[in-house]
């Protein structure tokens, strides 16, 4: 190894890169107890360093090298790169439509459950003269009536099934 170290801070910011587990102290400590000094020059060789490192724990991946860490930080970093670009699809998709949040379901769903219940209204008030008609006042007539009350559902729930955007106002009350 070709590195060299200027202080203990930056062995131990190196160290701790490669995922060993101390301090700047401690590292100071353990430099002066195995007798690595510093050269002539005021560095410490990067050799004497690699070696003081096999000593040391690891912060929870006890027994990878360098390269180890290097390839399960690549890893990581890929799967961070998947889980963005899977984010970055789901935004594209919700803004052309695919999805909506589920706020604005619930208030699609409660808009969708008041026109369900003003058609039926409207049936009910439109066409009573013809339901009446059709029965005449006579039970054995009840088919009828169930025929034609059979209709206005299946035609409110085209209404309700359908892709179709409604207006629909909510008021607010205030106790």
């Amino acid at each position: 190894m070709n590195k060299e170290f200027k202080s203990l801070r930056d062995i131990a910011n190196y160290l701790d890169s490669l995922g060993y587990k101390l301090s700047k102290s401690k590292v100071g400590r353990d430099l002066k107890e195995r007798g690595i000094k510093k050269n002539s020059d005021g560095i410490y060789p990067g050799k004497a360093v690699l070696e003081y490192a096999a000593t040391l724990e690891r912060k929870g991946d006890a027994g990878l090298g360098p390269a180890e860490l290097q390839a399960q930080k690549a890893a990581m970093e890929i799967d961070l790169l998947g889980l963005k670009t899977a984010k970055f699809e789901f935004e594209i998709d919700r803004e052309k439509g695919k999805y909506i949040l589920k706020k604005d379901f619930d208030a699609e769903l409660a808009a969708r459950a008041v026109v369900l219940d003003s058609g039926f209204r409207h049936f009910f008030a439109t066409r009573a003269r013809e339901m009446i008609v059709t029965v005449g006042g006579k039970i054995d007539k009840t088919a009828d009536l169930l025929e034609l009350l059979n209709q206005g559902l299946n035609e409110q729930l085209n209404v309700y099934a359908s892709q179709d955007v409604f207006q629909v106002l909510f008021e607010q009350e205030f106790s």
